[in-house]
């Protein structure tokens, strides 16, 4: 098996495959449509491995929200004080469109999106911060499993 190195090859007529093997990191790989895609990938993922910064977002790009907040309601949340009213907002946020986005594809933009329709329709601002709370804790919990 072949270590410290990178492969694109192309897949079918409209796609190319990216895959990286390195020494003392799981293997990565990812499909593009086009060549250059997969290139620039490689190049960012390769400099991550090198200066140690590298973290696999596999899961996070095929893991949705909808799915992180059910294994949050199921693992997470049960063991809090607030059960009744968590398993509430986590159902109001799996309602969104938003929750059917995979987690590595939600930016700040996105929430802050969220929380300013949330003050436009007249919540109260500590509402909209418990809320946006519950978020920052689900992000924090799949960031460090």
């Amino acid at each position: 098996m072949a270590f410290d190195m990178a492969t694109i090859r192309k897949r079918g007529e409209y796609q190319w495959e990216a895959q990286i093997r390195k020494r003392g990191f799981p293997a990565e790989s990812k499909t593009f449509n086009t060549k250059t895609e997969a290139e620039a990938w490689v190049t960012v993922i390769e400099s991550e491995m090198v200066r140690g910064v590298f973290v696999s977002r596999t899961e996070a790009e095929s893991t949705t929200l909808y799915e992180a907040f059910e294994r949050y309601a199921s693992e997470v949340a049960n063991g809090k004080k607030g059960v009744k009213e968590d398993l509430y907002l986590i159902r109001a946020f799996q309602r969104l469109p938003l929750a059917k986005c995979y987690l590595a594809n939600i930016r700040s933009t996105d929430l802050a999106n969220y929380r300013d329709e949330r003050l436009a329709c007249g919540y109260a601002p500590a509402t909209v911060k418990r809320e946006l709370a519950l978020v920052s804790h689900l992000f924090n919990i799949a960031r460090k499993e």
